[in-house]
């Protein structure tokens, strides 16, 4: 599975979602068999993070048989490919190759913090952008974060929650993973960008476009520690779709 970067877990982020969820889980009961759950528009991030089983996962038979295959596409292409990758590219190489791309996304993040009207962070990422696109060399190094300018990371999943659209049914999208309608729809809004950027990196050249997205993705799969079916639980579908929707909660929250 690539988990698509809307999705990528800040380790600090994650931190404080597991530990809500915890809190969560052991002092809220679950709710009566009698009650019906809500509509999913119904739903906020609050109702998530204490009730599990509030997540709307209405095509929960489809979305294990994709969760399935993304666990043997996982095994079976992309982790020998990252396997290659590792071994063919020294660490100093795929940090480069991590900077570029982070920098590429600082295009989708200021547009989405413009949208949300984060001003301040709007101008960050701008500087962010301008700064490792010159000094940086176009991407490779980081001297935006050695000047004080923390990267964010804005999608417009996020800026949809922001304008209060709720998540809308829980889906398990092939080979990127986890998702709501909501995010699903942000990502398509997110790729038409850097769709749109491609010609003007790549000048059309079929070759060089292959190679672009292929570093992409091994560079997403790079970032994600998960691996199927080691999380030790046997509910892991149950688990990771818990963590991604209180993640994503925790996300257009702060």
């Amino acid at each position: 599975m690539i988990w698509h970067r809307q999705g990528g877990m800040n380790p600090a982020l994650l931190g404080i979602c597991l530990a809500v969820l915890l809190a969560g889980c052991a002092g809220t009961p679950p709710p009566p068999a009698t009650v019906q759950p809500e509509t999913p528009a119904a739903r906020d991030a609050e109702d998530t993070t204490a009730n599990p089983l509030a997540i709307y996962d209405p095509l929960e038979p489809f979305n294990q048989r994709v969760y399935r295959f993304n666990a043997l596409a996982d095994r079976y292409v992309l982790l020998p490919a990252l396997d290659v990758y590792r071994t063919v590219a020294p660490p100093p190489a795929r940090q480069g190759v991590s900077n570029f791309f982070d920098n590429i996304g600082e295009i989708v993040t200021f547009a989405n913090t413009l949208l949300q009207g984060k001003g301040h962070d709007a101008a960050v990422t701008l500087g962010r952008f301008l700064v490792n696109s010159t000094l940086g060399v176009a991407g490779l190094m980081d001297p935006a974060t050695d000047l004080g300018l923390a990267r964010r990371d804005e999608d417009f999943g996020q800026t949809l929650g922001a304008w209060g659209m709720g998540p809308g049914p829980y889906l398990v999208l092939p080979l990127l993973g986890p998702s709501t309608l909501r995010d699903t729809g942000g990502l398509a809004a997110d790729f038409g960008i850097e769709f749109a950027i491609d010609p003007l990196l790549l000048s059309g050249n079929p070759g060089r476009r292959v190679a672009y997205w292929t570093a992409y993705a091994l560079d997403t799969r790079e970032r994600q520690d998960f691996r199927y079916y080691q999380t030790g639980s046997p509910f892991e579908y149950t688990l990771v779709r818990l963590i991604y929707v209180n993640f994503r909660a925790l996300q257009i929250e702060r």
